[in-house]
């Protein structure tokens, strides 16, 4: 049976996804003239979310301390310096506190539900998504993937789904959400192994330490960093195939060319070359959205545009640029190296 703290947990998602237009038990959008969809229904939702949350996060993580006026820093006195945070440790025994999902939630959720296992007013370093997702990703429970709206995403293995991992998907508000949940097995797996996971984090939190102790030769080094560019040469290591990739994808194969004393380009910056040789143009669709797209110039040179379908059916554009319209932009930095 469920606790009550994964009931109510259950109930305000349930709340806020209905407020925002969504069946949460199916995660697609509710028809229109739901009366979950008028605005003031909407609100009063979103409202009674917002009182679930506030029991949760009082009265079952950590009750609310009164603060002393006397404590207050008046104007003229110099404020205490603060203690520096103490590495990530969470006792065996605390462990045992865990409050359960039985229904799947992210990994994120997870994550703050350990968190809370710290001992209150303790400064100590928290435990973050992306420490438990690098342990996975190198467990083989999760890898990067490709999800179907173009976005990369770590998404469960084969064997991460024995493990409870499933891949969730949600529209909120227009946006598809593509990632990871874990049933009740899946986060005993992440507890199991949750040292390890903390490891990872005291390892992110003792270099941000040593990096922010070094800031003034860090500044330095920021300064010293030379400008983006690259000889005849390396645009020759530069890989092409015949298959059109987005721009990012050019600017991120430009990196891989550069060292680390060297600044990065960035898709922006090669977009607005190719807007200003006047391959690409801004232009508003009837809808009042804007996209940056090709003109006639760049249609002969390379560029295209790429219809993709989303989740909920809707058509959009993507540029892409084959090897002729790549090879512009790199003859362009090679004339610039001369």
């Amino acid at each position: 049976m469920a606790s009550e703290n994964a009931i109510i947990e259950r109930a305000e998602m349930y709340l806020r996804k209905l407020s925002c237009g969504i069946n949460p038990l199916t995660d697609e959008s509710l028809p229109e003239g739901d009366s979950c969809k008028q605005e003031r229904i909407s609100k009063c939702l979103a409202y009674v979310a917002s009182l679930l949350q506030q029991q949760l996060n009082h009265d079952q993580v950590a009750p609310v301390r009164a603060v002393s006026t006397s404590a207050t820093p008046r104007k003229g006195i110099q404020k205490a310096p603060k203690t520096p945070k103490q590495p990530l440790s969470i006792a065996p025994e605390s462990i045992g506190n865990y409050r359960f999902f039985d229904y799947p939630v992210s990994i994120s959720r997870v994550v703050r539900n350990i968190n809370e296992l710290i001992p209150a007013g303790v400064n100590m370093n928290h435990l973050l998504y992306a420490d438990v997702a690098n342990f996975l990703v190198q467990q083989g429970i999760l890898s990067r993937q490709m999800a179907e709206n173009g976005s990369e995403a770590n998404l469960p293995t084969e064997l991460g789904e024995t493990y409870g991992f499933e891949k969730g998907e949600s529209d909120l508000r227009g946006h598809h959400n593509i990632y990871t949940q874990c049933w009740e097995k899946a986060q005993q797996y992440i507890l199991d192994n949750l040292q390890k996971c903390i490891d990872i984090a005291n390892e992110r939190f003792a270099t941000r330490e040593a990096t922010s102790t070094d800031n003034s030769a860090g500044e330095n080094k920021r300064k010293s960093r030379q400008k983006f560019h690259l000889s005849a040469e390396e645009l020759n290591n530069y890989p092409t195939d015949e298959t059109p990739i987005p721009v990012s994808e050019i600017a991120r194969r430009l990196n891989t060319l550069v060292g680390p004393e060297m600044e990065r380009i960035y898709y922006k910056v090669i977009r607005d070359w190719y807007v200003a040789e006047g391959y690409l143009e801004f232009k508003e669709s009837p809808d009042g959205k804007g996209a940056f797209l090709p003109t006639e110039k760049g249609a002969l040179a390379g560029l295209m545009v790429e219809s993709r379908t989303g989740k909920l059916g809707e058509l959009f554009d993507v540029v892409m640029y084959d090897p002729k319209a790549q090879r512009l932009f790199l003859d362009h930095l090679a004339q610039a190296a001369n």
